[in-house]
Formats: structure tokens, sequence, C-alpha cells
């Protein structure tokens, strides 16, 4: 687990990169966290996101329909086999940042069938003892980016613009 600092610091970073990549119209459809790499091992190391095996380039407009992705991780409208776009990315990260701060994934089982169904079903929760000194606007913004419905899900811009990333965003 991370400081509350250090991970707004480092999710600042990736929603960066992932608005770069989106503006390309590349939608990752992997992210975790095993693809983020550190650009070395210091306090002050920059997040990298590697392995595009999965990404797919889709017009403004476009969906997708292929499974991909790394349970855990992955939304609610993939595990369904709904179409999705890039709400799919912004999932991801929501899950990330949960991890980041509290070690665990938000919707996690030792089965993949429970992993499965609590993506899909359970609300979020904020339950483990280290969410108690992590600020609300940080649980809220996660709140927003892990709604089970992609077109209520938060898009990337509004990720980028709540306060939650004033005291970092340049």
């Amino acid at each position: 687990m991370l400081s509350e600092d250090r991970v707004k610091q480092l999710m600042w970073q990736i929603v960066q990169a992932v608005k770069y990549l989106h503006g390309f119209g590349i939608v990752h459809r992997d992210l975790k966290l095993e693809n983020i790499m550190m650009t070395d091992t210091s306090d002050t190391a920059k997040p990298k996101i590697v392995d595009f095996g999965l990404a797919k380039m889709i017009g403004p407009n476009e969906t997708a329909s292929e499974p991909f992705g790394t349970l855990g991780y992955v939304g609610p409208e993939i595990l369904k086999k709904m179409p999705y776009s890039f709400s799919c990315d912004i999932w991801s990260i929501g899950c990330i940042m949960y991890a980041l701060l509290s070690g665990s994934l938000p919707f996690d089982h030792q089965t993949k069938a429970e992993t499965f169904r609590m993506t899909i079903e359970d609300m979020l929760q904020f339950d483990l003892p280290v969410w108690k000194s992590i600020s609300l606007s940080c649980k809220e913004l996660i709140a927003r980016m892990l709604i089970k419905d992609p077109l209520t899900r938060f898009n990337l811009a509004q990720v980028a613009q709540h306060p939650y990333f004033d005291s970092v965003r340049l």
C-alpha cells in the first residue's frame, strides 16, 4: 500500500497517459497493476503503461465486443458480453487506484465464479480499516469510476477534472 499523496500523483500520471491513448482512439482493455511499470525504484518514479497486446483502435462512437481483460480489473459490461467502449479503461483505473490504496482489489475472491459475480452484482465497499484514513474525495472518485453502468460511469474528462486532483493538476 502507498500513501494517498503518492497514489494521487501516480493516478494523475496514469490518467494522463490513458487520456493520450484514448485521444488516438486506442482502448487498452487490460489495464492492471502488472501492466504499470515504474521508471525506477525511487519515490519519484514515473508509471509507464505496458502490454498493448489486447489494445484496440476504435472510433469515437464505436464499440467493441470481444471479452478481453483480466478478472478483477475488467468491467461488468465486458463480463456480461455487452458492447463496450473507452469506459472499460476507466473501470480498470478505478480498480488500480483502489488496490494501490488498500492492497486489495474492490471485487475479488478466491474463485473466478465469485469474482465474476461480485463484479457484476455487488456494491462497492470501503470496509477495510485503511479506508478510514482515506479522504472522502478520493473514495468518491473511485466510486464514480466503478459505477457498474458504463453509460453513467465517469468518463476520462470527468476523472481528470475531479477536485481530488486539484493539488497535482498541471
